[in-house]
C-alpha cells in the first residue's frame, strides 16, 4: 500500500473525500471542517493507494469502482504542503481505495489520558473500501501509517485512536439500525476487536462518546473506547 497526501485545496480531492465518507457512512458532513483544519496545519489525511507493482491491482480497482461508480475518475497528486511543510507534488494520477488521517492533539488533552507528551500521534478516520475489506488492506494501511507517524516530523512513540466499543458494534439491533437500514455492510468483527489484533490496547471507555443522528428525530448515544499502541 502507498499513501498520497490529500490536497485540501483541490475541489476534486475534497469531493472525493466527501464521497468516500458517504460510502463509509460516517462524518461526511465534517469534511469542510477538515479543510479548514488542514489550512491551519492541523489534521492531515492520506489517500490509500495500491502501488504500481501490487498483484491484481487493476482487478481490485475495477471491483472498487463497480461498487462505487462515483469514484471512477482518477485524482492527481497535487498537494503542495503537508502540515504547512512544503512538498513537490508528482502530478501523477492515482485512484484511492480509502484514506486515513493523523493528528497531534493538544498536550493537555494527551496528559488527561495519561499519554506521553510529546510523542503521541492520533490516528483518525481509517477507511478502506467496503468491497475490498477482508483482503488485509486495512492491516497493511495501519502498519504503514504507524511507520509514517514514527518518522520526522511527528516522531511518534505512541499511536492513539478512538473507535466504537465492541458492545455497540456487536449488538444485533445496532447492526440493523446503523448498518443494514443505511445500506452498509454490518461488521464481521468489531473495530475494537480488529484494532486489538493490530496490537492496540484499550485504556479508557466513554459511555456517550458520540451522538449519532441517522435521521431527523432519532439520536443514538454511542459508547466509544480509546486505544493505544507503543511504537517505541
Amino acid at each position: 500500500m502507498q499513501f498520497v497526501p490529500w490536497d485540501h485545496l483541490s475541489r476534486d480531492h475534497v469531493e472525493r473525500m466527501y464521497e468516500q465518507r458517504v460510502a463509509c457512512g460516517w462524518r461526511a458532513e465534517e469534511v469542510p471542517s477538515w479543510v479548514e483544519s488542514a489550512k491551519k496545519g492541523g489534521k492531515i489525511f492520506y489517500w490509500v493507494v495500491f502501488s504500481d507493482a501490487f498483484p491484481d491491482k487493476e482487478k481490485l480497482i475495477e471491483k472498487h469502482v463497480t461498487a462505487y461508480p462515483k469514484e471512477t475518475s482518477s485524482l492527481r497528486d497535487t498537494a503542495v504542503e503537508v502540515r504547512l511543510v512544503q512538498r513537490q507534488p508528482t502530478m501523477k494520477e492515482f485512484l484511492p481505495i480509502g484514506h486515513v488521517a493523523l493528528d497531534i492533539h493538544k498536550p493537555e488533552e494527551d496528559a488527561k489520558f495519561g499519554l506521553p507528551t510529546p510523542g503521541t500521534v492520533w490516528m483518525h478516520q481509517l477507511y478502506v473500501s467496503y468491497t475490498l475489506q477482508g483482503g488485509g488492506f486495512g492491516a497493511g494501511t495501519m502498519s504503514k501509517i504507524e511507520t509514517l507517524a514514527a518518522q520526522e516530523p511527528m516522531k511518534a512513540t505512541t499511536m492513539a485512536l478512538d473507535t466504537l466499543s465492541k458492545e455497540v458494534q456487536n449488538d444485533p439491533q445496532n447492526h440493523k439500525t446503523m448498518y443494514i437500514e443505511n445500506g452498509l455492510p454490518p461488521p464481521v468483527v468489531s473495530k475494537e476487536e480488529w484494532y486489538a489484533k493490530q496490537g492496540y490496547e484499550a485504556f479508557k471507555r466513554e459511555d456517550v462518546g458520540y451522538t449519532w443522528t441517522p435521521r431527523e428525530g432519532i439520536s443514538i448515544p454511542l459508547r466509544i473506547v480509546y486505544m493505544r499502541k507503543s511504537l517505541a
